[in-house]
């Protein structure tokens, strides 16, 4: 891309910037991370360099220093994994700008930066589910009442925790975020685990995290407009615009719409084929009010969303029509900061209320729905976090407690409950020269759902015997309880108990490399407890241990360079007692793509990818593997106005996405036009 106006840091060998007038502010990495969350540290390496961490010098020496960046990199050895990423962020040229302080968090999960909102806007990805499928431990996939939901590494449905900004937004009913419904116009960066959610994190979130960061309030005015169309036909908008409002309060609003008037091919009561449209209609809005002075920080974050839509399966045989008649739902997240005597604290809370109403049809006629569900459901939770760093050790603790509330209508049967569940964690974390470990344990209290209390646990052990090299071992031990869908809807099932999961993982990372990049790892998971359908049940139920295995990697060649490639390869194999061989459902036994990508003079690049996905069986019917050709270009026409054009599925290939005849979409051509401004 063309970067905004601001301080550009050189490439690895450059000669550095002349140092600024004034370096005391503290930096925010436009357009392509959350770099200004790194602001405190680099505000006191500016101001005061005898009392800064290693990390925020050596930014800094890019910064204001009169060194070169190849001594900045030799002198960041000894980095955390946070400050290395910022100061790689600076060697690959991203921007950083200069503006207002902000606080350190109080706990750094162990996700990884996975993809930036600069990249994602790039390849003309219009959501965060789009987002995801780049990567090659997570499998996206349709779900029967439309949306897409994910799989990581075999774990789905609520036992993979999503996050925006650190606050949970899980469906209060259903327990998984239809991830198609978040646009990327404010995402700055995805950061993902494939391994349990620490104690620390509080409950649930055995199968994975997925961390979403969210564009700042504070920061220099900005705004963004993004316009896509495609040829479903699909047409979608979005609006950002954030300003300051004093010296320390700072505001973001946000809006998003779409609109879509899809053909659905049904089948009449007489047999004569037919199409129906989708006619998805979907608003979101968002407002967030930012409050920062020193290390003193507070946030409010509200979004509403209403939307309607006809449900694919798209192309089906199937008689049954779904038609989502109204889904709104609100959230309001509210998260605190501050120091206290050396002393990080975090406080955060959140409220949520959804209503939904679902019409189901018998055929495609639609003359009378057959029946009818109506969900009103509401969420509740907070978490306290505190930490505070003694010598190589950094001391955590944490308290958090999430409830949610259901009341299910459906024909003339009416259902419903609470399940509440409480977490209190300790942990460490130890960073020494080439060696950093994580630790922490913890005590799940499930409340008001008949199950007892379970001890949870997680340690990381991570070793650089290289600046390039990175060795990891990982083990988890961590559950969830049943959703209020599992519970309540008409074939769930009050009865059902939590799963609990027992997760290890050996794996190896080179990074930090001009001529290559590298991750690769193998990954054992027992589940004790799965829900699911079974054989010869008219409920879920929870069965016995099923055993996964697997490895994944992912290679880039040339990460830096003008013209890179790489591929990626996930493997997979599930076993139960109960159930046998393929006991998971809609899970690809071998997953992979094949990618090279190309920039010109940062103005304009593009990208062609060609992924595999393996066979797997569905509702006991073995579906076939296929492989998909996709492609995306984008081009810089001015230096706030970016076109781009994307094409998924270009050769067209007509496979069975689900059984029953549920083939998956074919070419989509997708157009993008995007301006920022500053």
């Amino acid at each position: 891309m063309v970067p905004p106006m601001g301080l550009v840091f050189p490439a690895l060998g450059a000669d550095p910037p002349p140092r600024p007038r004034r370096c005391d502010a503290v930096a925010t990495i436009a357009g392509a991370s959350r770099g200004d969350r790194r602001g405190t540290d680099l505000a006191r390496a500016c101001d005061v360099s005898s009392g800064a961490r290693l990390a925020a010098a050596s930014v800094c020496l890019l910064l204001c220093g009169g060194r070169t960046a190849a001594h900045a990199q030799d002198a960041a050895e000894e980095l955390s994994p946070e400050d290395q990423a910022l100061l790689d962020m600076a060697m690959k040229g991203e921007v950083i700008e200069v503006w207002a302080e902000r606080p350190n968090k109080p706990f750094d999960r162990d996700t990884e930066l996975r993809i930036t909102g600069a990249e994602l806007a790039r390849r003309g990805v219009t959501d965060l589910a789009q987002a995801l499928d780049y990567l090659p431990e997570i499998n996206v996939r349709a779900v029967s009442r439309g949306g897409k939901s994910i799989d990581v590494r075999g774990a789905r449905k609520g036992s993979v925790k999503v996050l925006i900004d650190g606050v949970p937004i899980d469906d209060p009913y259903r327990g998984n975020l239809d991830l198609s419904s978040i646009p990327v116009t404010d995402i700055v960066e995805v950061r993902v685990s494939t391994s349990p959610a620490s104690p620390i994190d509080g409950t649930g979130g055995p199968g994975g995290v997925i961390e979403v960061h969210t564009r700042d309030a504070i920061g220099a005015r900005w705004i963004g407009v993004r316009a896509d169309v495609n040829t479903l036909p699909q047409a979608l908008g979005s609006a950002s615009a954030r300003s300051m409002i004093s010296e320390h309060w700072a505001a973001r609003v946000s809006a998003t719409g779409d609109l879509g008037s899809r053909d659905i091919p049904a089948v009449m009561p007489s047999g004569a084929a037919t199409s129906l449209d989708e006619a998805r209609r979907t608003a979101s809005g968002a407002l967030r009010t930012e409050y920062r002075r020193g290390s003193r920080g507070l946030v409010a974050d509200l979004t509403l969303h209403t939307g309607g839509y006809l449900v694919p399966p798209s192309e089906t045989e199937t008689d049954a029509i779904t038609v989502v008649d109204d889904d709104d739902s609100g959230r309001l997240g509210v998260t605190a900061d501050d120091e206290l005597s050396g002393w990080r604290l975090q406080l955060r809370g959140y409220a949520g209320l959804q209503r939904r109403d679902t019409l189901f049809y018998p055929d495609a006629a639609m003359a009378a729905p057959s029946s009818r569900e109506k969900v009103e459901a509401e969420s509740q939770g907070g978490a306290f976090l505190v930490n505070r760093p003694v010598g190589d050790f950094e001391l955590i603790g944490s308290a958090a407690v999430d409830s949610e509330h259901a009341d299910v209508e459906a024909g003339t049967a009416t259902s419903g409950g609470r399940a509440t569940i409480g977490a209190l964690a300790a942990g460490s974390k130890f960073v020494h020269g080439p060696v950093r470990v994580d630790a922490a344990g913890g005590l799940a209290l499930p409340i008001d759902v008949g199950a007892s209390p379970w001890p949870e646990a997680k340690l990381t052990g991570k070793l650089s015997p290289h600046r390039v090299v990175t060795a990891r071992l990982v083990g988890g031990y961590k559950g969830r309880l049943p959703t209020l869908r599992e519970r309540f809807e008409s074939n769930g099932n009050d009865a059902l108990g939590p799963e609990k999961v027992l997760f290890a993982e050996a794996g190896v990372a080179i990074d930090k490399n001009t001529w290559i990049s590298l991750d690769a790892a193998g990954w054992a998971r027992r589940v004790n407890g799965m829900i699911r359908f079974v054989p010869g049940e008219t409920m879920l139920v929870n069965v016995g241990e099923t055993d996964m295995i697997g490895a994944d990697g992912r290679v880039t060649v040339m990460p830096y360079a003008p013209v890179r490639g790489g591929g990626s390869l996930s493997l997979v194999e599930a076993k139960s007692q109960d159930l046998g061989d393929d006991a998971v459902d809609r899970l690809p036994g071998r997953r992979g793509d094949l990618w090279l990508a190309g920039d010109w003079r940062e103005r304009a690049g593009a990208m062609v990818r060609y992924r595999y996905t393996g066979t797997f069986v569905d509702q006991g019917v073995q579906l076939d593997d296929y492989w998909l050709l996709d492609a995306s270009s984008y081009y810089w026409v001015t230096r706030q106005i970016m076109g781009g054009l994307r094409v998924d599925n270009a050769l067209d290939a007509r496979y069975l996405e689900r059984a029953g005849g549920v083939v998956g979409l074919g070419r989509v051509v997708l157009l993008t036009l995007q301006g920022t401004w500053e």
